[in-house]
């Protein structure tokens, strides 16, 4: 073996090795770019049996083949996923939830057909609506009652316009709002005419004239001093007209009834309200339109029987007949004026649609009852 200095290796120093560049995590190899990028895995789909630690696969144990519908790709979070509404299984329901399925869809088809109609007569059950019906035929059969019992016409008509001008009022407010309801000033206005129209039907058929002109002149003072509105004089006016003057006209020509005869007005008063009653029960659980008034006729059907048995005065046989039969045909065509006089048959006027079936049948009574030979 060779010795000395000449055989020693030579050691290099660490400093003079070459310097590789810092390894950069975003460069990807070449051979890695050229090679297909593997989608993730996915834990839901089961891959191929794991070889065991002889490097074969394990025994007796089938290849495991992952559904056709998997897809590649992330497991989504099942709190994002939404639930799936399925309908009711009507199989698998009481007869309960199967009445109130139909009940529901009934009532939607009704709001339905009252938004598509102009004319539509709507029976809205939210609210004391009974109650408040209860009260409104226990307060004019009181006043009734009243003149009744002093023996005075006089006193009758005073108090059914006692009661029946301040609802007029609040028929024309509320008429007047579904026409203007950025103007609380014209409500106002229409709200007043219609009590003056209706508080002055106390005083008879001259009452009523006198009602009715101050209502009309009250609303062209309005049209003559408010300048703002965008509609013409004549438009405003039709509207005006509309919104106070048929309720208060009603309320009038109910309590100018009174001085004809007591006899006359309670009349009056038992068949609308046996209409009424029968329309709203079946007409507000109705699927169209025609079940309603049909109960309603029935009732008033039933009081027409009990008033030709007594036979108030100054009815007899073939009157209290005529007169019902009148009735009966005005209750259902002031039900669909009313709708006429809103801006839509849907409109909320709860006032004016308690007045609704006097709207013919109190005037057409008040010119028809002055004519009977025992009435005066």
């Amino acid at each position: 073996p060779l010795s000395g200095p000449a055989a020693a290796p030579v050691a290099r120093s660490p400093r003079s090795a070459p310097r590789l560049p810092p390894i950069d995590p975003s460069v990807v190899p070449e051979e890695l770019r050229s090679s297909p990028r593997q989608p993730p895995i996915d834990p839901s789909v089961p891959g191929p049996p794991s070889p065991n630690v002889l490097g074969a696969t394990a025994v007796n144990q089938p290849p495991v083949i992952a559904p056709a519908t998997a897809q590649a790709g992330p497991m989504a979070d099942p709190r994002l996923a939404a639930p799936v509404q399925r309908p009711p299984d009507t199989a698998q329901i009481g007869w309960r939830t199967k009445r109130d399925l139909r009940s529901r869809g009934r009532v939607k088809a009704r709001e339905a057909r009252w938004q598509n109609n102009r004319l539509a007569v709507p029976y809205p059950t939210d609210g004391p609506k009974i109650t408040l019906g209860i009260a409104w035929f226990s307060l004019l059969v009181g006043a009734v009652l009243l003149g009744s019992y002093f023996d005075a016409r006089e006193i009758a008509a005073v108090a059914v316009a006692a009661v029946g001008a301040p609802v007029a009022g609040l028929a024309g407010l509320q008429t007047g709002n579904a026409w203007f309801p950025a103007l609380p000033a014209t409500r106002g206005w229409t709200a007043v005419a219609a009590y003056l129209t209706a508080i002055a039907g106390f005083a008879g058929g001259i009452g009523v004239l006198v009602g009715l002109s101050l209502g009309l002149v009250t609303l062209g003072f309005y049209v003559v001093l408010y300048r703002g509105h965008r509609r013409q004089a004549h438009e405003l006016y039709d509207v005006l007209v509309r919104s106070a003057i048929p309720a208060g006209l009603a309320v009038a020509c109910l309590a100018a009834l009174g001085t004809v005869g007591i006899g006359v007005l309670l009349s009056l008063i038992l068949l609308v309200s046996a209409y009424e009653a029968g329309d709203f029960v079946v007409g507000s659980g109705a699927a169209n339109a025609i079940e309603g008034p049909l109960a309603g006729l029935v009732s008033l059907g039933a009081v027409t029987f009990l008033l030709f048995l007594v036979q108030p005065a100054p009815f007899d046989t073939t009157s209290v007949l005529l007169f019902s039969v009148l009735a009966g045909l005005c209750c259902p065509l002031g039900q669909y004026l009313a709708s006429g006089l809103l801006p839509r048959g849907n409109a909320w006027a709860p006032a004016l649609r308690r007045l609704d079936s006097y709207l013919l049948a109190a005037p057409l009574w008040l010119l028809l009852a002055g004519q009977l030979p025992a009435a005066g």
